[in-house]
């Protein structure tokens, strides 16, 4: 069987993207190419930035600014975090060719990296390309120019600008994380679905700017670097709302190498046909989820696995506690639940952090339990943090 070509790759190739292994060969590859001293200062000034997030609400903008001062600069940083990232959606993109049409919108388009690999695919398309940073849009030119991609229209702006276009396909790449605000959200351990809810709202008015660009029958193209999480489930249920519901075939979950890490993104594909029942939105979440069976032991699940279950099979909250900081902020939760088909079985869910645990026990030792949490609550607040019962209502967890 002949082996199938690796597109994405041979694009690195063009670009010279050769993704260090390491977070400290990117160091290298900096020096190499600016010298030492300059180059150093240039990674670290980088990386500064990113670490003014808590305090400098403009971070954001001022690091895409710093990064894409130069071409070159732009694909050292871009191909040492993102380079299999590239490689992984390229190949994507030319198994579902099918799903790119005439006119491409490469919304927040950055340095140009996807929409020249866009022009190049897909040659008698025409592909415009929007992005709000200056620096962005002047790399992406010179990137098009490099490559003798004539395809492409680039346009610095928001892509609010465009809200007259229709496009047959509108491709949107890392975007929700910068253009929402996610400080409240997926931090207070509530229900899965009241999470992808809270989030859905969130996004509402980019989503609907975004889904308005795309033309009747047309898609949207969508790959965010996140888990299956309630992110992904918000931002489904929110296109479907909107009239855009995913296709099932077009799904794919990519676990990209990111030097010393791995990263996942989620990529699919929406169609502008109409509403379909949100249950099915949700029950196809689900189906995403189950792959991760690495999630699951014999009486315990873990990150969103643990979740899920216990939205699909938690019945009656028994007894529950959240603890809080001074500001109110969540710090970890407790609570034990019957299960919804199997009487003899209670669930105990605990959360802190990014640690997700859902253990299964027999409901026999259902006493015990809850006085063990019960002892686990007094001795946290006797430490100087602020306990909250819950109460279950109406499918959402309520503090008293």
């Amino acid at each position: 069987m002949k082996e199938k070509k690796d597109i994405g790759l041979s694009y690195l190739h063009q670009l010279d993207m050769n993704p260090p292994q390491e977070s400290k060969m990117l160091y290298f590859q900096f020096s190499s190419k600016y010298g030492e001293t300059t180059g150093r200062k240039m990674l670290t000034d980088l990386y500064r930035k990113i670490r003014e997030s808590e305090e400098n609400a403009n971070y954001l903008t001022e690091f895409y600014e710093m990064k894409n001062a130069s071409l070159d600069q732009a694909l050292l940083f871009n191909g040492g975090y993102q380079a299999d990232n590239y490689r992984q959606v390229c190949n994507w993109i030319v198994d579902n060719h099918d799903v790119f049409g005439k006119e491409i919108l490469d919304a927040g388009c950055e340095c140009g990296i996807m929409s020249c690999f866009l022009g190049m695919a897909f040659p008698e398309s025409h592909i415009t390309a929007i992005d709000r940073s200056p620096n962005a849009i002047k790399a992406a030119k010179e990137l098009a120019e490099r490559l003798d991609v004539r395809n492409v229209t680039f346009i610095q702006g928001e892509i609010a600008s465009l809200a007259d276009q229709k496009y047959d396909t509108v491709f949107a790449m890392r975007l929700l994380q910068e253009n929402c605000d996610l400080t409240h959200i997926m931090s207070g351990y509530d229900m899965l679905k009241t999470e992808a809810g809270n989030f859905a709202d969130n996004i509402h008015d980019f989503a609907k700017t975004l889904t308005s660009l795309v033309a009747e029958d047309g898609y949207l193209v969508s790959a965010e670097r996140c888990d299956v999480d309630p992110i992904l489930l918000g931002w489904m249920m929110k296109l479907n709302e909107l009239g855009l519901p995913v296709i099932p075939e077009c799904y794919s979950e990519l676990e990209c190498q990111e030097m010393e890490n791995k990263g996942r993104i989620q990529i699919f594909t929406a169609k502008n046909s109409g509403t379909e029942d949100p249950d099915e939105v949700y029950r196809f979440w689900c189906a995403c989820q189950i792959k991760h069976m690495d999630l699951v032991s014999e009486s315990q699940y873990t990150g969103w696995y643990a979740d899920m279950e216990l939205q699909n099979f938690g019945k009656e909250l028994l007894y529950g506690f959240i603890l809080e900081d001074s500001s109110g902020n969540a710090l970890l939760t407790y609570s034990l639940w019957t299960h919804s088909e199997i009487p003899e079985v209670l669930l105990l869910y605990q959360a802190m952090s990014d640690e997700h645990i859902l253990s299964v026990f027999g409901s026999d030792g259902k006493d015990d339990i809850i006085s063990q949490l019960d002892a686990l609550k007094t001795e946290y607040v006797e430490q100087g943090t602020t306990a909250k019962m819950l109460a279950y209502e109406n499918g959402k967890l309520i503090r008293r």
